[in-house]
């Protein structure tokens, strides 16, 4: 299992010298089995657009496990030309709180954003995700409830072949038991 940190800057992007280290985007970790482009994508923040550089002219064929809505989380779903072309396929996974649809289109639609989700190209799975264990292609995810203000969020454990970490970004003190579980 391969991973790449593609952001990891909190609430919003940033540019500049002093983040040359650690790079300036929001929340995006692109997993890969082996030397195959990324398969499984955790959060869609700003370094979402970045896994250009990993799949060039090919189109994303996978899943995106959104931990929770806030928008330095899902911010660069519209900006992957990856995504939103007509033969890509992709499963997007949220923690269950409604319809999956209707719930990121509140913050991806008019007046706010210039198309809905139901706008971007390919074919689309919308899931709401339940805490426990699921499938992913070839990765099993332990989705785990954490606390974080302002809705449903997940951290989540990935284990692919014999290598496994977890994911839990925005976490209070109030995790330990969660954290400690993944």
């Amino acid at each position: 299992m391969r991973l790449r940190f593609l952001g990891v800057r909190g609430s919003t992007p940033v540019s500049g010298a002093e983040f040359a280290k650690v790079g300036g985007h929001t929340s995006c970790l692109a997993v890969s089995v082996g030397d195959e482009p990324p398969s499984l994508v955790l959060d869609a923040g700003t370094g979402l657009q970045t896994l250009r550089d990993e799949l060039g002219d090919r189109p994303f064929d996978g899943s995106i496990l959104l931990t929770h809505l806030h928008w330095d989380h899902v911010q660069g779903l519209p900006f992957l030309p990856a995504l939103d072309r007509d033969d890509a396929r992709v499963v997007l996974a949220q923690p269950a709180q409604g319809d999956p649809l209707e719930v990121l289109g509140r913050a991806m639609s008019p007046p706010h954003f210039p198309i809905s989700p139901e706008g971007l190209r390919g074919t689309w799975t919308h899931l709401a995700l339940e805490s426990g264990k699921h499938q992913f292609g070839a990765f099993e995810v332990l989705a785990r409830d954490v606390v974080h203000k302002g809705g449903r969020t997940f951290g989540y454990r990935v284990r692919g072949g014999d290598s496994t970490f977890a994911y839990v970004p925005d976490a209070l003190d109030a995790n330990d038991e969660a954290i400690l579980e993944l």
